[in-house]
């Protein structure tokens, strides 16, 4: 699509994965007291449920070689996706004018947005003749991930949402691990559970990278925790040829390795940190691909500006570009909202990092204020809910937060919950979301 006003929205998507998918992306604690009784009923009503989730997956038959945290999580993110599912294929039919033959189907509900743009690159490849969208954004990670898959399913739309399913039991039970280790087996769920629950965490079910992305970060901070550099590295490596905020895991994960180094006395300098070099290569390779491709080594920064009219800029100009789309232009209150979600994704941001830096979670903070970073320089902010969507520390400071106050786990789950469900409806009936 092109954007020559950030307020301008993009028209509806195409139905077919061949053309579908030219619009895309534009730009504490709980204040419910001890003695509040709706902080007593929502956190009783959501211990009973994941109380109930838990006692299911304790009651199945598992092999022995079975990881704890598979076992743990696998039954709840299974449920949560044929809840997703459900959910979009029943309001598909309540709120369709048109003939029961003519309501969507579950492939189609599913094929928005960006969906079709790494479908098409799964399928022809980055500067193909068969399509004319500016596909030098995305990294090679997840149409790489789908066409793999297709040579299984044969369905471009169901080997996107496959490749989601799987990676996100794997972050699910990756963050599952990480929060394990902080406040124990017993609560950990509490982490899995406010993923699972993220107002934007449709796109966790969509073709989108996110999952894929949040596959590799956690499961790279988990190898680091474990002091396995190499196995970090590597994982690393592969967040980092799924979505451009690889970048700040990088820098994020090298900070982890000296906190790490020091407290277990050991040397800094070692033959372990070469591994943090991994995750460079997948990003000169895509850009040398380009190069090879186009002639250019800009490609990727070049086919932003032209197809999405967004450019590097200090972030005080991307706020001041994006609060004046948010507040002042006319449109639509779903695109407003847009707008709004996106200065409150650079806040959030902020704030975390804030937090983790409090809290002496150094390795964490960095690549959490790399990233808010790497998102607010921009003339106009787009996609930085998406940053905030896998930002795995954010999920493991709910979960210690829950740990401390156990109230704020039933204001969150009231809370965004219904605004999880809102956009799945939203989403799937081809509103823009983010």
């Amino acid at each position: 699509m092109t954007w020559a006003d950030p307020s301008a929205a993009p028209a509806a998507a195409d139905g077919d994965e061949a053309a579908g998918g030219a619009e895309r992306r534009g730009p504490a604690r709980s204040g419910l007291g001890r003695g509040s009784g709706l902080g007593r009923g929502s956190g009783r009503a959501a211990r009973s449920g994941l109380a109930r989730l838990s006692g299911l997956a304790e009651r199945l038959t598992w092999p022995t070689w079975v990881p704890a945290a598979v076992r743990a999580t696998l039954p709840i993110w299974l449920a949560s996706r044929v809840a997703v599912a459900l959910l979009a294929s029943v309001t598909a039919g309540v709120l369709s004018g048109a003939a029961p033959s003519q309501v969507p189907g579950f492939r189609d509900l599913w094929n928005r947005w960006d969906v079709g743009l790494f479908t098409k690159v799964a399928r022809w490849g980055y500067h193909s003749p068969q399509y004319a969208d500016k596909t030098d954004v995305d990294f090679p990670g997840m149409p790489l991930a789908i066409h793999l898959v297709h040579l299984v399913a044969r369905d471009w739309i169901i080997s996107g949402i496959l490749v989601s399913f799987i990676a996100g039991a794997v972050a699910a039970a990756a963050l599952w691990r990480l929060s394990a280790d902080d406040v124990g087996p017993e609560k950990a769920q509490v982490s899995v559970l406010t993923l699972i629950l993220f107002p934007y965490a449709v796109f966790l079910f969509a073709g989108y990278s996110e999952a894929l992305f949040l596959a590799f970060a956690s499961t790279a901070w988990l190898a680091a925790t474990r002091h396995r550099w190499w196995l970090a590295g590597l994982l690393a490596a592969g967040a980092a040829g799924t979505r451009v905020t690889g970048i700040p895991l990088a820098i994020g994960l090298a900070v982890q390795y000296v906190v790490e180094r020091r407290r277990a006395g050991e040397r800094l300098i070692a033959t372990d940190g070469l591994a943090l070099g991994l995750p460079v290569l997948p990003v000169l390779g895509f850009l040398a691909y380009l190069h090879g491709k186009t002639g250019r080594w800009n490609s990727y920064t070049l086919a932003m500006k032209e197809g999405w009219h967004r450019w590097i800029d200090w972030p005080w100009v991307g706020w001041r570009q994006t609060w004046d789309v948010a507040f002042h232009h006319p449109q639509s209150s779903a695109w407003a909202w847009f707008w709004r979600g996106e200065l409150g994704a650079v806040v959030a941001g902020v704030v975390l990092t804030i937090v983790l830096l409090r809290s002496a979670r150094w390795g964490e903070a960095t690549f959490l204020g790399a990233a808010t970073l790497l998102m607010s320089s921009s003339n106009f902010y787009a996609s930085g809910i998406r940053t905030i969507l896998v930002a795995f520390p954010l999920y493991l400071a709910l979960g210690r937060g829950a740990a401390r106050v156990p109230c704020l786990r039933g204001a969150y789950i009231w809370l965004s919950a219904p605004v999880m469900a809102a956009f799945v409806v939203a989403f799937t009936q081809g509103q823009w979301v983010d």
